[in-house]
């Protein structure tokens, strides 16, 4: 029997006996399907929304409506499950804008705003934020209430 390194997994957190993997098994996480593809580091927050930090902040400079200016810092942004009148304005963008307004809408910030904060944003973090956004699509609610008709 081979028992070198490579094919043995050691969980220290785990009492039980150490499981020998053959070289080349594939490994499955059967609870992969239940993060919807959404990013380890983002955290579901009561009432459904997400909440996903940055993995690079980005910090605005906003100018106010009576010319005074001040500095905002993103650190995470939080996104909420789309209406049906959120769909409509997604869809009724230009189809190159049709991202920013997708991300504007679903974390409730103003468009100019997330329009400058998209700009800036790491790629990484705009495909984590799109992965989030995506992932309400064909899930009920997440509440912890359940509804009934009637």
């Amino acid at each position: 029997m081979n028992t070198s390194p490579a094919n043995i997994v050691v969980d220290l957190d785990d009492e039980q006996p150490v499981v020998h993997i053959p070289a080349g098994a594939a490994i499955v996480d059967e609870d992969a399907d239940l993060t919807s593809g959404i990013p380890a580091r983002a955290r579901r927050n009561e009432g459904g929304s997400i909440t996903l930090p940055l993995r690079y902040p980005v910090e605005l400079t906003i100018k106010s409506s009576q010319g005074g200016t001040r500095a905002e810092r993103y650190a995470e942004l939080t996104f909420n499950r789309l209406t049906g009148a959120d769909i409509r304005a997604v869809q009724s963008a230009s189809k190159d804008s049709q991202p920013v307004v997708m991300l504007a809408r679903s974390s409730r910030l103003r468009p100019a705003i997330m329009n400058a904060l998209f700009d800036l944003m790491d790629g990484g973090d705009i495909a984590d934020a799109s992965a989030i956004v995506d992932s309400f699509f064909g899930n009920g609610r997440t509440t912890g209430r359940s509804s009934s008709a009637g």
